[in-house]
């Protein structure tokens, strides 16, 4: 029975929304009821209004609603289950204005509702003055609503517990926090007074101070005036020490490093004997020889090198003779030439392969031993004469240029000379030039006096020679004109 009167309460709930913002309604394809709480998602497509909830839960409505009042999460509103109408079929119903047919006087304003919020009533009475205004002739009353939902204003919960201090030591913070939930400010209630976080000092005594390192010192002077050696560098702990039982500083009060001021002499070593090479020669005798280095150590800086030899050699014998490859000896000169009298002919020359012999599986000379050249047979052959080279040039026949100085050479006809009744050298055997390299003549001597003025500077010099068989061969004609 008590369901049945809270449905019939919603019906005229919601018809009194109706009747006071004279709206549509909005459907919605979903309603769900999580926690406590109801709210309808997912609005028809196009956000289709309805003039009646019927008509929306009678197509794919799940819930209805005036106006679309969002709830906190995404794509919720406030809405009412179609259930609601499947569980009741009754209407909200009005008591008809009753019909007047005497002449009663207007009807004046309605009075504002009896609430601020959400449903209330209000009346309007006849405008008379000597009429009684509480006979239902006088005054009609009808139900209203301002605003669906009323402002509620937020209340606090309780305080949280304390949160962990900010600092260990030394003086920190902690913080409390409290709610606006007990209920929260919903329809444009008031929030909550007074603030929602506390604070509070904590941890005041003092913290532990570790000790910190200072600055290091310079390092000291090398430990070695040559070669490796160290240098050592401090500090203290003192940046801050450590108090109220803090940590000491952590690691070593000094420190080393590796120094050398300068290279020390480093003399040279050898190193081990290395393996004997194989026999230089794979017959006969040859050697076989091992090497060292002097690496163990290397010198260096002004160190000495090792003392001795780096190689060392010793004979080996292989167990065969090495084959001998045979050789040519020189030709042997042109023989005879085997032609007639002045005729072309050839003649042979040999070597032999015995410089040296093949042996020992040796190879043999490579080529022929012997080869004809082509030759002449010039035996008791006429042959004409040759010039040998120009003799040097005579002394100048005067101390100084002029009209008689000359110099001379000669050739002659033997290099080599006519044999067998062939010709004499063609050519003259004598040849006269004027003198080079001696100092000119006075031109106002003897000389050119004897001469007439236009021909002391014109001479002409010709060599004649007869070559006779009866005359000497020297005998030479100049003519000076």
């Amino acid at each position: 029975m008590k369901n049945f009167e809270f449905y019939v309460f919603v019906l005229v709930l919601v018809s009194l929304e109706l009747i006071a913002t004279d709206a549509q309604f909005t459907c919605f394809r979903k309603y769900r009821e999580r926690k406590g709480k109801e709210f309808c998602k997912g609005p028809l497509k196009n956000r289709k209004k309805f003039n009646s909830p019927e008509t929306c839960c009678a197509k794919k409505g799940k819930g209805f609603a005036v106006s679309m009042v969002k709830l906190g999460g995404k794509n919720k509103f406030q809405c009412m289950s179609c259930s609601v109408l499947k569980k009741t079929t009754l209407a909200p119903t009005f008591p008809p204005t009753p019909e007047v047919t005497t002449g009663l006087p207007e009807w004046g304003r309605w009075n504002p509702c009896t609430v601020t919020c959400g449903y209330g009533w209000r009346n309007r009475y006849r405008l008379c003055d000597d009429c009684d205004k509480n006979h239902f002739n006088y005054v009609q009353s009808q139900p209203c609503l301002v605003n669906f939902y009323c402002p509620m204003d937020g209340n606090w919960g309780n305080w949280m517990g304390w949160s962990k201090c900010s600092a260990d030591c030394g003086g920190g913070t902690r913080t409390r926090v409290r709610r606006c939930n007990y209920p929260p400010p919903t329809h444009g209630g008031k929030n909550c007074p007074g603030p929602g976080v506390k604070e509070e000092p904590c941890n005041e005594e003092p913290c532990k101070v570790d000790g910190h390192w200072g600055s290091w010192s310079q390092f000291t002077l090398c430990s070695a005036t040559c070669g490796s050696g160290t240098m050592v560098r401090t500090r203290t702990c003192d940046n801050p020490p450590a108090q109220f039982g803090g940590k000491q500083c952590n690691g070593p009060p000094y420190e080393e490093k590796r120094c050398k001021n300068k290279n020390c002499p480093l003399h040279g070593g050898w190193s081990m004997w290395g393996p004997w090479s194989e026999c230089s020669v794979t017959c006969d005798t040859g050697v076989v020889t091992r090497t060292r280095t002097c690496d163990s150590p290397r010198p260096l800086f002004g160190g000495r090198e090792c003392e001795g030899s780096a190689t060392d050699t010793r004979d080996c014998t292989a167990n065969k003779q090495c084959p001998v490859h045979g050789g040519w000896t020189s030709w042997t000169l042109q023989g005879r030439c085997n032609a007639p009298r002045c005729e072309t002919g050839t003649s042979i020359r040999s070597r032999s392969c015995t410089n040296p012999r093949p042996r020992n599986g040796g190879r043999p000379c490579v080529g022929r031993s012997y080869s004809r050249e082509t030759c002449v047979n010039d035996e008791n052959c006429p042959k004409s004469g040759e010039w040998c080279n120009w003799n040097e040039w005579s002394q100048c026949t005067a101390t100084c240029t002029g009209l008689n100085s000359m110099q001379v050479r000669q050739r002659s006809c033997q290099c080599p000379g006519p044999q067998a009744g062939g010709s004499e050298c063609d050519g003259s055997k004598y040849e006269a030039r004027e003198c080079v390299n001696v100092q000119p003549c006075n031109p106002y001597g003897a000389f050119v006096g004897q001469r007439g003025r236009k021909d002391e500077d014109s001479y002409s010099t010709s060599v004649n020679t007869t070559e006779d068989a009866g005359k000497n061969d020297e005998d030479m004609k100049v003519v000076i004109s």
